[in-house]
């Protein structure tokens, strides 16, 4: 196995069993028997992730399947090339983000705050953070939720 495949792999895992962990806390105890819930975007338990962001499990289990995750980006911070193996839907809840395809300038249309945007699975992309505020963005995919870096050739 390459270093490159172990790598995207350690990423994986890491990040699934982060946001499995997570899930765990956040929905184990506040949906148990049904009751109604509410979490205050102020009260949301931030967790750093190992790609930098930080992370919020609103829903779901983004290791196993369908999940609504708040990702948390620093101003300016963007992702390398990456691809996911399910498709997504976000929002942007704060901040001015971008979800764009390299080498494709037509793609980089800034996201204000209640944008959407949707992403095919396998589809090389890129997500920014726009400089001068922090930026949240609310993801729903539809199956586990990984990262896979797409290295340069």
């Amino acid at each position: 196995m390459s270093s490159n495949i172990s790598l995207r792999i350690s990423f994986m895992v890491a990040f699934c069993g982060l946001v499995a962990a997570m899930t765990g806390v956040a929905l184990g105890a506040s949906h148990a028997g049904k009751q109604a819930t509410r979490t205050p975007l102020s009260d949301v338990k931030w967790t750093k992730s190992p790609l930098g962001v930080e992370v919020f499990a609103a829903f779901g289990d983004a290791s196993k399947g369908p999940h609504i995750t708040y990702i948390k980006f620093t101003p300016g911070q963007k992702t390398p090339v990456h691809t996911h193996s399910a498709d997504y839907t976000g929002v942007v809840v704060a901040g001015t983000g971008r979800h764009y395809l390299p080498g494709k300038p037509e793609t980089e249309t800034e996201l204000p705050v209640g944008s959407t945007w949707f992403m095919p699975a396998n589809l090389e992309h890129i997500s920014e953070c726009m400089p001068g505020a922090a930026c949240i963005f609310a993801v729903y995919q539809q199956g586990p939720n990984d990262f896979i870096e797409v290295k340069k050739q």
